[in-house]
């Protein structure tokens, strides 16, 4: 039996360097509650971003969009519904839902996978009254190439726009801006199944500054300067110990995110012939995996041929979130390329130190199922 090839392979710091950074944790006496190494690393997100980004740094990205919401959004006894596609991670839906909305889904376009400004009009013409906000999303941290007409159309029907672009840390718009600039507000997940991955964390990012100050706050049990309670906060502080890897990983993302591009790359070439299509402007995405579109009675074929391969593979989103459980009787519009491309999805691994050798075998192994 071939050694396994994981889907997901973290770079993080060696345990020298993180025995080192716990060595200054414990000479600061500062272990949580936003302390020094907070601000180096939230400083450092921030002057990566550029664009007169503010960064708020979180124990999660599920409490991130939890707190994105209730910051920007209307209450919800006064709106009722937030829309978000379907073809997504259930996170941002149960946050939705977590603040007292109810999701409402519509379809992401058949072109690129992402979500659809038509599908979103026709949600808007039935229920436009109802609506508190629009969370999209940036699928497989890839930058929207519509993300300006998306800000148009918040703009127009006054809703407020969150982007999830939770595993696109390092990603760029087709426009040639970081992913972190856009919209109310964008997401970003620091788990260790992203791209930048510090172990658990989450990021808020926004050009203003005061809803960066007010989800500051909520994080913090809604306290204001004088440590009082004026609003409904919570607890999602991220420890000094998770910042601390983010700055030793921040430090050489550049050049892991240009290994992990070209491992990507490598994908393209070997399998441009073949019967399999790549999303749009991937190549520019921080490229958590290698995701291909692939005629949905060979991809059973095909993961099984991978697994025997000792490499692991995985699909996305299948199911697409209206059809769990919990979301099953959630309003929507049609969501046939939803459910396409539910179908249709297999993600391959990208390692920053995978060899173009283990990629070709696993390309040798797709086009022979084809």
């Amino acid at each position: 039996m071939k050694q396994k090839l994981p889907f997901i392979k973290p770079f993080f710091p060696s345990s020298s360097e993180l025995a080192e950074d716990l060595e200054r944790i414990h000479k600061n006496n500062y272990y949580t509650n936003n302390g020094p190494i907070y601000f180096e690393f939230k400083e450092a997100v921030e002057k990566y971003l550029g664009q007169g980004v503010h960064a708020v740094v979180l124990n999660n990205a599920t409490t991130a969009l939890l707190l994105a919401i209730k910051a920007i959004c209307e209450p919800p006894y006064s709106k009722k519904y937030i829309a978000l596609p379907s073809f997504t991670f259930p996170a941002g839906p149960l946050a939705v839902d977590w603040c007292g909305y109810e999701p409402i889904f519509f379809d992401v376009e058949k072109s690129s996978a992402q979500p659809s400004i038509d599908s979103f009009n026709n949600l808007h013409a039935k229920y436009d009254k109802q609506l508190a906000g629009i969370l999209i999303v940036n699928n497989f941290g890839i930058g929207n190439a519509e993300i300006t007409k998306w800000e148009e159309l918040s703009r127009r029907y006054k809703l407020p726009l969150i982007i999830d672009s939770a595993p696109g840390f390092g990603s760029v718009y087709p426009d040639g801006t970081l992913l972190g600039a856009h919209g109310n507000c964008e997401i970003f997940s620091l788990h260790a199944t992203k791209p930048f991955g510090i172990g658990e964390g989450g990021l808020v990012t926004t050009r203003d500054a005061d809803l960066a100050s007010r989800i500051e706050s909520l994080k913090n049990f809604g306290f204001d300067q004088d440590k009082l309670t004026t609003t409904q906060g919570m607890n999602g502080k991220i420890t000094e110990f998770d910042c601390a890897i983010g700055l030793r990983i921040l430090r050489d993302f550049d050049s892991v995110l240009n290994k992990r591009r070209l491992v990507y790359r490598r994908y393209e070439e070997n399998l441009k012939n073949a019967d399999v299509a790549f999303l749009p402007h991937a190549a520019s995405a921080s490229i958590q995996f290698a995701t291909i579109v692939i005629n949905s009675y060979a991809r059973n074929l095909v993961l099984n041929k991978l697994s025997d391969g000792g490499i692991e593979a995985r699909t996305y989103y299948a199911p697409a979130v209206h059809k769990h459980p919990y979301f099953r009787n959630n309003l929507r519009t049609e969501l046939l390329n939803t459910e396409e491309f539910s179908e249709q999805v297999i993600s391959l691994p990208v390692h920053y130190d995978l060899s173009f050798d283990k990629v070709d075998e696993i390309c040798s192994i797709i086009r022979s199922c084809l």
